[in-house]
């Protein structure tokens, strides 16, 4: 596989968790349906730095619009590139052929083309084209390009969209799909949603619960007694976030920690942080050990580096004198050096086994800085692999023939199975899948607990193949979830001016958000299980496809919304009108 084709495919693995799965009405392939107040297309990902990319309105070959792509930037490998999906069922064991009109400008050292990637169990490429050995060059007018691919019966994404790794401009256009020879007819979208009927805002307001505060202060919790009803007897609740720096948002999760720990005995907390290191976290909340800032700080992101997350572990910290009550754990999977050094601490007087040990740190050390040199993505030649697979299997031998209790053999076992996750993490899904068999193995080891999950929105939802999709197929109404989301305010991420505050897109007419404002309650609980189970005709509106706030750690990007079913990804929302960004600690600021 050549050196862009990586580059892609990696490229993709990051940007995909936004869109697969949420197959749209409309695949906007005129490039005619504009996100709101931007100059970029609806349901395409633009992405590619050094690039520019807009709607142009003066050159195109059909409609209004072309997407006009230009090198604003050093080239340093990089490209320019659009990319959607397809709906699986649609194309699964079908000849697919995709076509685009293309022109461009002074293209030189690279390329413009269309690329199309199907993949199949685990992520790998079922079939790929990008159109290296064909892409346009120099100038050229309006060009009709395609790639024809058949697609295998057990894929289960397809990717596809533009490519531009090179230097000039370039204009897409008037796509086309066709499948077994008959042409994909584009549906026309229906105008959005933005204003609710009285009769439509009272049904709303029958399935809301209105909250008196996202303040853990310890106060009156009457509001949170509707949680008892919609919780029942559920032993896993899964408190997710729309970013990862809005303060409201923690807060409010903190409060119904509390909430859950004291009145409905949940005593395991797992979050969205890298295992081996959230376990030395608890040492603190259990036996005051260690400082908690640099333990969270331990846990890598900057996204638990607040004063927020840090009040809620002050807080378990209290909660667990004098006897435990509450267990501190993470399930994420993206780092090795923790789970190296609990083995190593394990075998620190067994010359042999440590010197085995240093030498894997060594060779996944290796890999780390390959990857950070490969946008990211994990390659290991066949002679590294091998060896590295010779001392996980003689460390696995290690622990299973030593003198450890039983516990303390699973624990670095476990160790061991995040060694070799993050070896194989090279596409989108495959960190949820962990996330997923990470809790199941922690709730595993503790049968008797009732859990909390503490992951943004994304991993939490029940659909797409995430980490709520198949904790949702194993635990069935084990499983209940809450989703998050807000009106308007800003935020704390990571973006063009660094680490700091970034503003919110405004809800706009046409999303979820909007019309929940409607409601006049700065904040309030939505179930989303029982107005779906109703069907009522009045709420209609809220179980089919809209547009809802979809962003992440990333900030400063002026498409936050994009559609999806809310009623299917959640059972339940939490909306709280404005966003303030989170306090990072003083590390950080």
């Amino acid at each position: 596989m050549n050196g862009i084709s990586k580059i892609l495919i990696a490229f993709t693995s990051l940007c995909l968790s936004s869109i697969v799965g949420f197959a749209q009405k409309s695949q906007n392939l005129s490039f005619e349906l504009k996100n709101y107040n931007t100059s970029l297309p609806k349901y395409w990902i633009v992405g590619g730095k050094g690039f520019s990319y807009l709607l142009d309105s003066v050159e195109n070959h059909a409609g209004k619009y072309s997407l006009k792509m230009e090198k604003t930037g050093d080239l340093n490998g990089d490209f320019g590139v659009y990319t959607g999906t397809l709906p699986i069922e649609t194309y699964a064991g079908k000849s697919v052929e995709y076509r685009g009109w293309v022109k461009t400008k002074g293209v030189k050292n690279g390329y413009a083309g269309l690329w199309l990637r199907v993949d199949g169990e685990n992520g790998a490429t079922l079939g790929f084209d990008n159109m290296e050995d064909r892409g346009l060059k120099g100038d050229n007018n309006w060009t009709q390009v395609s790639i024809k691919m058949d697609v295998n019966k057990d894929a289960k994404n397809i990717i596809f969209g533009g490519l531009f790794p090179g230097e000039g401009t370039v204009w897409f256009d008037d796509l086309e799909l066709y499948i077994n020879g008959e042409k994909f007819v584009d549906i026309v979208e229906a105008a959005p949603k933005t204003s609710l009927s009285p009769s439509e805002l009272a049904a709303l307001k029958k399935y809301s619960y209105p909250l008196r505060t996202y303040e853990p202060d310890s106060g009156d919790t009457k509001d949170l007694k509707p949680l008892d009803k919609l919780i029942g007897s559920s032993k896993v609740v899964a408190l997710g976030e729309v970013t990862h720096g809005s303060s409201e948002i923690f807060k409010m999760k903190n409060r119904i920690i509390q909430y859950l720990a004291v009145n409905k005995g949940f005593d395991l907390f797992s979050m969205e942080a890298n295992m081996p290191e959230s376990y030395k976290l608890n040492d603190y909340t259990v036996r005051g050990e260690g400082d908690p800032k640099k333990l969270i700080a331990g846990m890598y992101f900057w996204t638990w580096q607040t004063d927020e997350v840090l009040n809620m572990v002050e807080w378990m910290r209290r909660f667990n004198q004098p006897k435990q009550r509450i267990t501190f754990t993470g399930f994420d999977m993206q780092f090795y050096a923790g789970a190296v050094n609990e083995i190593l601490n394990a075998f620190k007087e067994n010359k042999e086994i440590k010197d085995k040990i240093d030498s894997l740190k060594n060779q996944l050390d290796v890999v780390r800085s390959n990857a950070q040199k490969n946008s990211g993505m994990i390659v290991v030649d066949a002679s590294a692999k091998k060896e590295i697979n010779d001392m996980i299997s003689f460390l696995k031998n290690s622990v299973e023939i030593s003198s450890f209790k039983t516990a303390e053999k699973a624990w670095l076992q476990q160790n061991i199975v995040i060694i070799e996750q993050y070896l194989a993490m090279n596409n989108y899904s495959w960190r949820d899948e962990c996330m997923a068999d990470n809790f199941m193995w922690i709730k595993e080891q503790n049968p008797q607990s009732k859990f909390v999950i503490w992951a943004h929105n994304a991993h939490i939802m029940e659909t797409n193949q995430m980490q709520g999709d198949r904790l949702a197929q194993k635990l069935k109404d084990d499983y209940v979830t809450f989703g998050f989301s807000f009106y308007d305010g800003s935020y704390t991420a990571v973006g063009k001016k660094g680490l700091t505050s970034y503003d919110a897109v405004k809800a706009y007419p046409g999303t979820l958000e909007y019309l929940l404002e409607q409601v006049q309650e700065p904040m309030f609980i939505l179930d989303l299980k029982k107005a779906k189970s109703d069907k009522h005709k009045d709420i209609e509106w809220l179980l089919g496809k809209l547009e809802y706030r979809r962003t992440g750690a990333g900030g400063g990007n002026p498409i936050e919304f994009s559609e999806g079913k809310i009623s299917e990804d959640f059972d339940y929302l939490i909306f709280i009108k404005t966003s303030s960004p989170s306090t990072l600690l003083p590390a950080n600021r």
